[in-house]
């Protein structure tokens, strides 16, 4: 492929956030008066919000609204997300977003997560700076696992879908990007607390450290 574009996803790929958002559910969840795994659910991962909360009312028969539990989950979720001190990234992925911008590679940052919650992430890392577009999934009407996601974020950067990459590390993730004719490259991050199947990508890592500008071109 002519590398022409890459969209990040944003928990688990260029932070390791993953496990504060299962420890946030297992809270939340909790207040509602369920007891929630620890460890989270696998096909949860990635997955659009309202989709999470739509399958959770229907798994602990929940008496609220979709909605209601969609707004209740936003609000406490990004003034935890505000008040978190410091948040870890996977090794090599600043070198990686580097070595694109050094390349003139057009970059979007794309994920599933809040407006609300992005921002104080990206904010506190001072990774704005490096993304051309940054979306949100609660811009959209369908979530991961539909492609829209990341077909917005291509038309936002104007690359061609076929020449634009994901790097994602859920199996929804990887699902939305080739549903939307795109590369993926699935980063199989350590840190996450759900092991995800990402053999639907095309290349798959679990080291950002060894992945470079020439590898993706040749993906």
């Amino acid at each position: 492929m002519e590398l022409k574009g890459v969209i990040f996803d944003m928990d688990g790929v260029i932070v390791n956030s993953e496990a504060l958002h299962v420890a946030f559910e297992c809270d939340i969840l909790k207040s509602l008066g369920i007891d929630f795994p620890k460890e989270g659910f696998p096909e949860y991962a990635g997955l659009a919000m309202d989709k999470f909360w739509s399958s959770l009312k229907e798994r602990y028969n929940l008496n609220q609204p979709v909605e209601e539990l969609l707004a209740y989950d936003t609000a406490m979720r990004a003034k935890a997300f505000k008040q978190q001190e410091h948040f870890d990234t996977p090794a090599g992925v600043l070198n990686l977003i580097k070595s694109l911008k050094r390349a003139g590679i057009p970059l979007a940052l794309a994920s599933s997560s809040h407006t609300m919650v992005i921002d104080a992430i990206i904010d506190k890392l001072r990774f704005r700076r490096y993304f051309d577009v940054i979306v949100s999934g609660f811009e959209l009407e369908n979530g991961k696992p539909a492609p829209d996601i990341f077909l917005y974020a291509a038309d936002l950067l104007g690359t061609p879908h076929a020449d634009t990459l994901v790097i994602e590390d859920t199996a929804n993730g990887v699902m939305a990007a080739k549903s939307a004719g795109m590369k993926c490259l699935g980063y199989q991050n350590p840190e996450n607390p759900t092991r995800q199947d990402l053999s639907m990508a095309d290349m798959v890592t679990g080291n950002f450290e060894s992945v470079t500008v020439e590898m993706l071109q040749r993906v």
